[in-house]
């Protein structure tokens, strides 16, 4: 039998008064009530609860009432105590593989790809060499299949409580001699390109194995509480990161958390969390794939770089095959706002 449930409401802890409505749970045998969902902590709120409040019972009417899946509720209380979740094993290696050859082989790709050996090579820290960004997120190509896998987008969508569609894809190409990135926020350049909120997140799939002797992704734990931090580019956007003093005080305050994985392995991390990573000293590549998303109640206001405004996109459940590797993207689209 399902546990009764109520609806009430919570008022938010800090800033500008605001009532956010859920619905809360009775635990068996209790007088407690619980959320089932990670806003009450998330908005650091009291709750007023009445104590001979009638339950009122779960239907399809009432959205967010049925028993979330524990496993991704669990993600989602992780991610916004720490600003980030780790989903091992969300694809299979055999996935992963079909990814790499397509990444290895693609022209387009390879040309990227030494150019940023060749810039790694001649000297400084040409980070934004080492991507390689697509626009064309809305078809069933085989990078598709992994950013828009329901193992991602399930995760997403329960986290920010909307419908969420990829804003752009791109491929983190680090090879051996390859630089790593500067401590950076992803909203410090999405907050430029027309996105008003910070309900953004990136999901980074480790094509290839990931450690620290390649250059993992690092980690500031609970950055996302510092809000939007200012940046300073150096070399025009080649090296782009927060400013070094501010940055030193974070690190003391805030844990640095090196995310080694295994190939298939992902993590989601809040678009205003520290992220970087050192440059690649061993002899292995670290290719990732970086599925970049935005949410509904986020359309952005402007167009920049090609990327997409709010669009409807399918959730994928295929897997990745052999039969994928030529089911590619068109890497030269341009998203236009609609007349």
């Amino acid at each position: 039998m399902q546990r009764p449930l109520h609806r009430s409401s919570l008022r938010q802890g800090f800033g500008p008064s605001r009532i956010i409505h859920i619905v809360l749970r009775r635990e068996p045998g209790s007088e407690i009530w619980v959320a089932p969902d990670a806003r009450a902590r998330r908005y650091n709120c009291t709750m007023n609860i009445p104590t001979n409040a009638a339950p009122t019972q779960s239907t399809p009417d009432h959205p967010g009432t049925s028993a979330p899946d524990p496993a991704i509720q669990r993600d989602v209380e992780e991610f916004w105590r720490r600003g980030f979740v780790i989903v091992r094993g969300a694809f299979q290696a055999s996935e992963m593989a079909v990814l790499k050859e397509i990444a290895s082989g693609h022209a387009a790709i390879r040309t990227r790809a030494t150019r940023a050996i060749e810039a790694s090579a001649a000297g400084g820290k040409p980070s934004f060499e080492t991507l390689f960004v697509w626009n064309d997120t809305a078809g069933n190509d085989a990078f598709a299949k992994a950013t828009r896998s329901h193992r991602i987008i399930d995760r997403l969508e329960a986290i920010f409580e909307d419908k969420v569609y990829v804003y752009h894809n791109k491929l983190t190409l680090k090879y051996p001699g390859v630089v790593g990135f500067m401590y950076h926020q992803d909203y410090g350049y999405w907050y430029d390109m027309g996105n008003l909120r910070p309900d953004m997140a990136t999901a980074f799939i480790a094509i290839d194995r990931a450690t620290r002797e390649n250059g993992c992704l690092k980690l500031v734990e609970g950055s996302h509480r510092l809000g939007r931090l200012n940046h300073y580019r150096r070399e025009g956007w080649a090296d782009t990161g927060v400013d070094p003093e501010r940055l030193q005080e974070i690190l003391q305050r805030l844990p640095e958390v090196s995310i080694e994985l295994e190939s298939g392995d992902a993590v989601i991390f809040h678009c205003n969390v520290l992220h970087g990573s050192d440059d690649n000293r061993s002899e292995h590549s670290r290719i990732s794939l970086l599925g970049c998303y935005n949410t509904r109640r986020n359309d952005p206001y402007r167009c920049e770089f090609g990327h997409p405004g709010f669009q409807e996109q399918e959730k994928l459940v295929e897997p990745i095959t052999l039969q994928d590797l030529g089911n590619i993207p068109d890497f030269n689209y341009q998203w236009q706002p609609p007349v």
